[in-house]
């Protein structure tokens, strides 16, 4: 994954699209808990409609996104923000954890995880 430098919050590519459509292709990634969150969106969701758009959002970022798991060094970087950010949401440590495990920019449209201490972030 030469190259990256950017990591792309759920929040990003649900809200944002025209980030993910400008961006350099090979420059950004995406972390195993927003693939987790965007299925469980298409899941969750009580109308037909919103079930195919949800479904049509995981597929293109499927198909376009590399995907970063959780290693060792996400799991200590999670324990690092988890002391220091009080309690921020699990999800949104996970995929912060992931930035700075692997030494990337977090993209973000969400104001609490921008502010998590220890990790470059970009709200947008």
């Amino acid at each position: 994954m030469d190259g990256l430098t950017t990591l792309l919050d759920t929040s990003v590519l649900i809200g944002a699209t025209d980030v993910v459509d400008t961006a350099p292709e090979g420059s950004w990634a995406v972390s195993v808990v927003t693939i987790g969150e965007l299925y469980a969106g298409v899941l969750l969701a009580k109308r037909d409609a919103r079930q195919r758009t949800r479904l049509a959002t995981l597929a293109d970022v499927l198909a376009v996104a590399p995907m970063i798991e959780a290693d060792r060094a996400t799991a200590v970087a999670f324990g690092d923000l988890r002391k220091t950010s009080g309690r921020a949401s699990s999800n949104d440590l996970w995929i912060a954890a992931t930035a700075l495990a692997h030494d990337l920019e977090l993209v973000t449209m969400d104001e609490a995880q921008a502010a998590l201490s220890l990790v470059r972030t970009r709200l947008i």
